[in-house]
């Protein structure tokens, strides 16, 4: 299985977020992120065994973590893998922190955080998309968050399902 750990919005945002997506949609083309599928990766750890998922969640039940807020400001885009994301920078250090005491767990369970570059918070609304256009501001969104989840991602039939494992304390 593939193991991940997120942040999942509360309804309400996960409204807002699909909103963002489709007006992203009509601005940049590409294959949208289904609304149930929006959420911020704080570290994806890739391939773990069965006894590595269990550690792992007994570990991520165990870690408080405190709220936060993180606000999404601005549109984004990796243009290698043409995917365009909402990101924001208040709030950004609380996450990179909370990156790393993930990262931290993880190694705990003998697995490590697989990532192409610096950790960068974004939500990800559109995949094999082209550039937005840069004067494209949208009205700032608030995360609000009180824990973290242990996500594993299973393919059938091309599609991705999410099964969250376990959540931190709050």
């Amino acid at each position: 299985m593939r193991l991940f750990f997120a942040l999942w919005p509360e309804p309400t945002l996960r409204e807002q977020l699909a909103a963002l997506r489709r007006e992203a949609r009509r601005r940049c083309g590409g294959h949208a992120t289904p609304p149930e599928q929006l959420h911020l990766t704080l570290a994806f750890l890739g391939e773990a065994t069965s006894a590595q998922a269990d550690a792992l969640a007994a570990s991520t039940r165990a870690l408080a973590l405190a709220p936060g807020t993180w606000t999404l400001s601005r549109i984004g885009h990796f243009p290698r893998a043409g995917v365009v994301w909402a990101g924001g920078d208040a709030g950004a250090e609380a996450l990179a922190a909370l990156h790393e005491r993930l990262a931290a767990l993880a190694a705990g369970a003998g697995l490590s955080v697989r990532s192409p570059g610096p950790f960068t918070p974004h939500v990800t609304l559109l995949r094999r998309a082209g550039t937005p256009p840069a004067d494209w501001r949208p009205t700032p969104l608030d995360w609000h968050y009180r824990d973290a989840a242990l996500v594993a991602s299973t393919s059938r039939h091309g599609t991705h399902e999410y099964v969250t494992l376990a959540r931190t304390r709050h």
